[in-house]
């Protein structure tokens, strides 16, 4: 084994702890009995980060932490660090868009799913929030798209093949109506 493949087993360890440690904190303020006592998932997400300050997943981990005890200030502030670091990492897109889900900014929420997908995330979760977003607006060929991703995931889902199909009947229907429009388009013209 390398020395990189074993620092990075290292730092993997550290993240199976951090969230070892989240589930137990979870339970404590669930009620729920735990086995470990005084482990706390920040510090073993910032001991983590010691080993690689500048690692935009470290910093995702940190923000994951957070959101899952409720400091969303600190959240974000730990998401802001890791798009300092790299904006070009789906899953950094993703949580940020939970984040802002989680605090009511709808609209800063959708930016970073839509950014999220635009670098390449097929997660369920992402997918579903936008496609609902683009059904509601009426941008039905959006919303196509996000599904043929989507529905290869849960093909057994009814509910998404029903808005597959009403989504691709309402597309047709706009073509129609557009076509329409341009057919009297050219009788108005010719009575001019």
């Amino acid at each position: 084994m390398s020395g990189s493949d074993i620092e990075e087993q290292y730092i993997l360890g550290h993240l199976q702890a951090m969230m070892q440690m989240v589930s137990i904190s979870l339970h404590r303020q669930n009620g729920l009995p735990d086995n470990l006592q005084g482990l706390d998932p920040e510090y073993a997400c910032l001991r983590s980060m010691m080993l690689e300050p500048q690692n935009p997943t470290m910093w995702n981990a940190l923000a994951l932490v957070y959101m899952m005890t409720n400091r969303y200030d600190d959240a974000a502030d730990a998401i802001e660090r890791s798009l300092e670091f790299d904006t070009s990492i789906a899953w950094t897109w993703s949580i940020w868009g939970d984040l802002l889900g989680l605090i009511g900014d709808e609209d800063e929420s959708e930016r970073a799913y839509r950014m999220a997908v635009e670098l390449g995330s097929d997660e369920p979760h992402v997918l579903w929030y936008l496609i609902r977003c683009y059904v509601m607006r009426g941008y039905h060929p959006e919303a196509l798209v996000l599904l043929e991703q989507l529905i290869p995931q849960y093909p057994e889902k009814q509910s998404l093949w029903d808005i597959y199909t009403e989504c691709f009947h309402r597309l047709n229907q706009s073509i129609h109506e557009s076509d329409t429009a341009k057919e009297l388009k050219c009788v108005y013209r010719q009575w001019d």
